[in-house]
């Protein structure tokens, strides 16, 4: 009777673990289970699998919109290298070409000061129209406090959006006086200006942006206190711009016996390496909340001009393709991207034009400066770039059929970082 009885508990020992076994399995690590903590579901274990969950589907006219930013960087590149070109074979004159340049800088210089004082106008609107609303009630002055404190950091945000102030120590060594100054940088050729990036280049505080700004503003302040912030930050860009010039004349010697040993092959072939690096890693998100967009791709093309600079004749020409560089690589893109913030159809019209004068550049260059090859680069330069801008387009549109991207419960969890702490 007693082996039975021990039978019986046995049995009913073992139906009890099964039953227990079979209850329900949780995804929960802190609750007692019969199962082991690496057990896996096979009923449960897809039940939560997702395929592409950030998928945002392309459309073709806001894809064709948004290569224009490319189309533009492009055509810059292809018309610095037609510049140096006619340089290079005497057949421009490269005074011609920077003071071209300078001009169109300075003009877009101009230009941006204008759009920035807009923006500060309309934050100084809306902060005193918050203000107006927080001495209202009490409630209504909190939220107009917050208001207030946001159109502040609205119109910081939109001083700040065209200024380069990393890129005096992000750099090469012999591109470092060329980046910056007011009235060197110029569009990329016969565009519009790109100066509004002046500020970054010898290493003064961009405009209107508090924290960079303190040493400078100070000094300033203290030498001239009855100025203006607007007109002291203008005072300290052309005292930047005189002294970059001045680097640059001095460093305009040493650029030129930079790679006297070397052979004119290689040359070829480190800059068209350097160009491409500079199309590929350039950055064409388009905001213009960052300081300095793609420092790489900058760097990358100034010293693809340093490199070809070497191979000129003179200081003079070397002087000037350095600086035109600096405006073309480092200043056009920072007015690029504030154009097209500021109005569609200016960054249209720029579009156009760049691709017409890249078109009639390359037509020139190719045929050794014929007039007639460069019109008829003019009429052929728009139908390719739709072209191109169109292929492109549908074949990044068919590429999405491709993406299989998945997410399930095995993924690890994502931690959520604050940006901003109360």
């Amino acid at each position: 009777h007693a082996g039975e009885a021990r039978r019986t508990r046995h049995k009913e020992r073992g139906r009890s673990s099964s039953r227990r076994r079979k209850a329900t399995w949780k995804k929960l690590l802190w609750v007692k289970q019969s199962y082991a903590d690496n057990y896996t579901d096979e009923e449960t274990f897809l039940d939560h699998l997702q395929r592409n969950p950030r998928l945002q589907p392309y459309e073709f006219w806001p894809l064709v919109a948004d290569s224009t930013v490319i189309v533009q960087h492009v055509c810059s590149v292809a018309i610095f290298v037609c510049c140096f070109s006619a340089i290079f074979t005497e057949r421009v004159s490269p005074v011609s070409v920077v003071g071209t340049g300078t001009i169109g800088t300075v003009l877009g210089w101009a230009l941006w000061d204008f759009w920035v004082g807009q923006d500060e106008a309309a934050a100084a609107k809306a902060a005193a129209g918050a203000a107006e609303a927080a001495d209202g009630s009490s409630s209504a002055g909190s939220a107009g406090s917050a208001a207030s404190a946001d159109a502040l950091r609205a119109r910081d945000h939109a001083a700040v959006g065209l200024g380069v102030t990393g890129l005096a120590g992000g750099l090469a060594a012999p591109a470092l006086a060329p980046a910056g100054g007011p009235s060197q940088g110029a569009g990329a050729g016969p565009g519009p200006g790109t100066g509004p990036g002046i500020y970054t280049l010898a290493g003064n505080a961009a405009p209107y942006c508090a924290e960079p700004a303190l040493s400078s503003s100070s000094s300033s302040s203290s030498s001239s206190p009855s100025l203006s912030p607007r007109h002291q930050q203008r005072l300290a860009t052309v005292k930047s711009a005189v002294i970059i010039v001045m680097g640059l004349l001095g460093l305009s010697p040493i650029t030129k016996s930079l790679t006297k040993s070397w052979a004119s092959d290689s040359i070829w072939a480190m800059t068209c390496c350097l160009l491409c690096m500079n199309v590929a890693l350039f950055d064409y998100s388009g905001g213009i909340g960052t300081k300095f967009p793609a420092p790489l791709a900058t760097n990358a093309a100034v010293m693809a001009s340093t490199v070809l600079a070497s191979r000129l004749p003179s200081t003079t020409h070397v002087f000037s393709l350095t600086l035109f560089s600096i405006e073309v690589f480092a200043l056009f893109p920072v007015f690029r991207r504030h154009l097209r913030h500021v109005s569609w159809r200016g960054h249209l019209g720029l579009t156009v034009v760049l691709v017409g004068a890249a078109a009639g550049a390359t037509g020139a260059t190719v045929s050794g400066g014929r007039w007639r090859a460069a019109l008829a680069g003019v009429v052929l330069g728009a139908p390719l770039a739709m072209l191109g801008m169109g292929a492109c387009s549908w074949w990044l549109i068919g590429l999405q059929k491709y993406k299989n991207e998945i997410h399930g419960p095995w993924d690890p969890a994502r931690p959520v970082i604050r940006r901003r702490w109360d």
